[in-house]
C-alpha cells in the first residue's frame, strides 16, 4: 500500500473495467467475463489473477462500484481531502501535474511544464471532466 493510488498497467485496468461493464471478457475473450468485485479483496484477487498490480492508499479500505444507465446524469464528487492534498502538492515549487503516464505513451510527447495557475486550472478541468463524463 502507500499514499497514492497506483495502477501499473492502464490498458489492462481499462480492459478489466470494460469487462465488468459489458459482461464480455476483454482480457481473455475465450473465457467468461470476471464478476464485478464487491470487496477490495475480490478486486485485488482479480487483478493478481491477470497480472495487474494495483496499490491503494493505506487508508482506502472500502470498495464501491457503480454502474448507471446512459439516461442518468451522474456527478461523482471526489473526496475533499484528495482535492486539497493535490492542490497542496501543486502549490509546491517545481510541481508537476500527476497526469497518468499513458497520455505520453499514446501521444509521444512529454507533458509540458506549467506555471502554478495552469496546474491548478488543469486540476479543476480534470476534476470537472471526471465528475460528469460518461465513458465512451
Amino acid at each position: 500500500m502507500g499514499t497514492k493510488l497506483e495502477i501499473h498497467d492502464d490498458i489492462l485496468w481499462g480492459k478489466l473495467v470494460k469487462s465488468w461493464a459489458t459482461g464480455k471478457n476483454y482480457i481473455a475473450p475465450e473465457r467468461p467475463a470476471p464478476a464485478i468485485p464487491r470487496t477490495m479483496e475480490e478486486l485485488l484477487a482479480q487483478a493478481a489473477d491477470i497480472g495487474l498490480i494495483i496499490k491503494f492508499p493505506d487508508d482506502m479500505v472500502g470498495l464501491e462500484i457503480v454502474q448507471y444507465s446512459s439516461q442518468t446524469a451522474v456527478i461523482k464528487l471526489p473526496p475533499k481531502s484528495m482535492i486539497e492534498d493535490t492542490e497542496a502538492d501543486l502549490n509546491k515549487k517545481d510541481a508537476l501535474y500527476p497526469m497518468p503516464r499513458f497520455y505520453e505513451d499514446f501521444f509521444s510527447v512529454p507533458l509540458p511544464q506549467m506555471r502554478k495557475a495552469g496546474l491548478l486550472d488543469l486540476h479543476a478541468a480534470r476534476i470537472g471532466d471526471y465528475s460528469i463524463r460518461n465513458c465512451g
